[in-house]
């Protein structure tokens, strides 16, 4: 039996640029699939289970559902939800070292009042009248929260609170300069609708 060494030798070198490059086309394929950590660390689990409830103190944040429902939300309402806590820069004030903020999470509010996801749009409106609409496609992936709390301290209005949307600043990509207007900040009403 004669052997052909270069034609073995050839289909070997074939046989392994191929594995080569089905093992490179895995590895890429799998650090496609790996999912960044949370920009947020949890501080305590919690939630409405049902109805938000009524307030009891000062309402900080009226939510209004796409059927019209309106909710008013004091301190005690929201921080019934499960709390968050974030470190990071924000606008407007990104050269200062980063604060610790602490809130809710905006996907649990979205969770809470059981509103379908596809083609919802939340429109912020501010103390000042400013207004923000952006659909929940774009603000999801942003991670956004709603802080209270800034350096262990209520938020108040020279904080831009008492209520502010607060991102993950060093995450946003390319640019976090782009995102800015995202920064909401002395929000009085989000209204969801479709």
């Amino acid at each position: 039996m004669k052997v052909d060494y270069v034609t073995s030798a050839i289909e070997y070198v074939a046989m392994a640029r191929t594995l080569s490059w089905l093992l490179g086309l895995t590895l890429l394929l799998l650090a496609g699939c790996r999912t960044e950590a949370p920009s947020y660390e949890v501080v305590r689990k919690g939630g409405w289970g049902g109805t938000p409830p009524a307030p009891t103190g000062e309402v900080l944040l009226t939510l209004i559902t796409p059927e019209g429902r309106s909710y008013d939300l004091d301190r005690a309402g929201l921080e019934r939800l499960t709390w968050v806590r974030r470190v990071t820069r924000h606008h407007p004030r990104e050269d200062d070292p980063p604060a610790s903020f602490e809130g809710v999470l905006l996907a649990q509010i979205v969770d809470e009042l059981d509103l379908d996801p596809k083609g919802l749009k939340l429109r912020f409106i501010a103390l000042d009248d400013y207004q923000l609409e952006r659909p929940w496609r774009d603000l999801k992936p942003l991670e956004p929260m709603l802080a209270l709390v800034q350096d262990g301290r209520p938020l108040d209005l020279d904080d831009f609170g008492p209520v502010r949307v607060v991102l993950p600043y060093d995450r946003l990509k390319p640019d976090p300069t782009r995102y800015n207007a995202l920064w909401v900040w002395h929000v009085r009403v989000i209204e969801f609708r479709y």
